[in-house]
């Protein structure tokens, strides 16, 4: 997928996700703005309530799609013999938008109405995707190939370095200027010994940094008249550069990170799907089954 296609295809799961979840909540914003107590007068309570039609249907649907989402992903990531479907870094952003939109439409299900057992699996929910948005952010941390392997912190000073020698060679860009850029990666490893409340933190920060100073030295180079017709390979070359310096950088700390990322995401997951199971078999229990419900 090239670079166009790929951000086509963000964009447009951004949108269609800004868009389900918006439309619902801008038809049923009067329903859920009234008072617990006054909805059951109110017009789009037989639809919206959490036993309506599209209060009901919202939480088989946003179930659904959680569990696909879920199983989909764990699916390519494990099983070589669906390598072929898509790289796993695609497949991971449509399970990252699966496992929003559904906890979006969830939360419509309930009405915004929460409580018992069920208010434990919510805030499961809420912790899960939560942890999974810092999930992406550290698994964007970690160098990969084209195919998604990682690399070896070997391949990756080989291609820092190739990089390097670009700019100084081909591109024009001087020593010290090299030099400046070979040590702004310098300060993330002292963060590798930090508990890991500071941590992540500290990896977010000097990413920030690390953008504002790329921003700053195009700005200085784009004041030297003769690097004006490579100003744009200069610039892709120092982002990609200051990428990978800063992934063999913070490596050990993003995979140390990563580690304890799974041991506190899974088990509230777990939580999550086992109350959802047991709040599903029960309406079924009650005669709750929406359109599977004979009639």
């Amino acid at each position: 997928m090239t670079k166009a296609l790929h951000r086509t295809y963000i964009w447009t799961l951004v949108v269609v996700g800004v868009f389900i979840v918006a439309s619902v909540g801008s038809y049923g914003w009067e329903y859920y703005a009234t008072p617990v107590a006054e909805r059951n007068d109110h017009t789009l309570h037989s639809q919206l309530s959490p036993t309506g039609f599209w209060g009901h249907g919202m939480g088989f649907i946003g179930a659904f799609l959680m569990t696909f989402g879920v199983i989909m992903y764990s699916l390519r990531k494990r099983w070589s013999a669906l390598s072929g479907w898509g790289a796993i870094r695609h497949v991971l952003e449509f399970h990252i938008f699966l496992c929003l939109v559904g906890p979006a439409l969830i939360v419509y299900h309930t009405a915004f109405k929460f409580g018992g057992i069920i208010s434990v699996s919510f805030w499961c929910m809420v912790v899960v995707v939560a942890s999974g948005v810092i999930g992406r952010y550290l698994y964007m941390q970690i160098p990969k190939t084209i195919a998604g392997t990682e690399l070896s912190p070997v391949e990756l000073h080989r291609q820092i370095k190739h990089i390097r020698d670009r700019l100084r060679s081909e591109l024009g860009v001087e020593e010290a200027v090299l030099e400046e850029i070979d040590r702004w990666s310098g300060g993330i490893q002292e963060s590798a010994r930090a508990s890991l409340l500071t941590t992540f933190p500290r990896l977010v920060i000097h990413n920030y940094r690390q953008s504002r100073r790329i921003h700053e030295l195009i700005r200085r180079l784009a004041q030297t008249p003769s690097s004006d017709h490579k100003l744009e390979d200069i610039r892709l070359a120092l982002v990609e550069k200051t990428r990978l310096q800063r992934q063999a950088a913070s490596l050990a700390i993003t995979q140390r990170l990563f580690r304890h990322w799974h041991m506190f995401h899974l088990p509230f997951a777990i939580v999550m799907f086992l109350i959802m199971v047991v709040h599903i078999v029960v309406a079924f229990l009650f005669g709750y089954g929406w359109i599977f419900t004979a009639q």
